[in-house]
């Protein structure tokens, strides 16, 4: 029986109908599946994180490799399917919820075939979480986009988060026909691996990016002691007043600067070192 078979059939016992307009598409291809596994890296002492497993085939490759394996899945539809499937592996974790929301268990690595309309939410999550390695399935435009480069039509506040936090890789594009149902956009297999080595004006960037809620004044004063450039509030707000970067800026939250500000904070933050 191939996979498209086992997952028709696990589907049809459990009576679920796949919706293609919510992005519930099952990757089938079983050579997609084994080269999407090995894109992981999992090691045997591995804990991966698995958001929206759904039916559980790319689940079932993290189980043959890795310690243990937690899912997170928001649909309660698939939760039959997925105690049917992996009742006997002793090293599954199921829990239900919202993976925008849930707390997160310890991880090692975060994997997911990732429904397109939460591909941005949880890209930002993920830059407050300590993986080894996140591998996802996307659309080939998100891809675009986190990789793109400065200057080019694609670059957005996304490419320059992306390039701050991660080296990304974007290992292959992936056939409509690999899927059941098949989706409507392309798609592709990212791999995002955590920058090491930052110089201390990355440091900075990274924690300021990190207190989205707070005014940039705030946040960069913070990110200056947190950082380790200043051990006092009142030495970081003496340099922060030096950057003139202006009190419109200053007075926006972290969140909601554009690409140019970021662009233009990051010219002066490195200007320090």
């Amino acid at each position: 029986m191939t996979l498209r078979e086992k997952t028709q059939s696990l589907l049809s016992k459990h009576r679920i109908q796949l919706e293609p307009s919510l992005d519930e598409q099952q990757l089938v291809d079983e050579a997609t599946l084994g080269r999407f596994i090995d894109y992981c890296e999992i090691d045997k002492t591995d804990t991966v994180l698995e958001i929206g497993p759904g039916a559980g085939n790319i689940t079932e490759g993290l189980l043959k490799r890795a310690k243990h394996v937690i899912a997170i899945e928001i649909n309660a539809k698939y939760v039959p399917v997925l105690d049917d499937r992996f009742s006997e592996y002793s090293n599954f974790e199921l829990i239900r919820g919202d993976a925008l929301f849930v707390l997160f268990p310890n991880h090692d690595r975060l994997v997911s075939n990732l429904p397109y309309m939460i591909c941005e939410s949880l890209f930002q999550r993920s830059l407050r979480l300590g993986f080894k390695s996140a591998t996802f399935i996307v659309s080939k435009s998100f891809a675009a986009r986190l990789t793109a480069e400065e200057g080019t039509e694609e670059y957005s506040k996304l490419s320059w988060q992306s390039a701050l936090f991660y080296e990304t890789i974007i290992h292959e594009t992936v056939p409509p026909e690999a899927y059941l149902p098949e989706p409507g956009k392309g798609t592709a297999i990212i791999s995002l691996l955590p920058r090491a080595g930052v110089e201390r004006a990355d440091v900075v960037l990274k924690e300021l990016l990190l207190q989205g809620d707070k005014l940039t004044r705030n946040a960069l004063r913070e990110s200056l002691i947190r950082g380790g450039v200043f051990e006092t509030k009142r030495k970081a707000t003496a340099h922060v007043n030096s950057m003139e970067l202006g009190e419109v800026l200053l007075d926006t939250p972290v969140a909601r600067l554009s690409l140019l500000e970021l662009l233009g904070l990051e010219d002066a933050v490195r200007a320090c070192y």
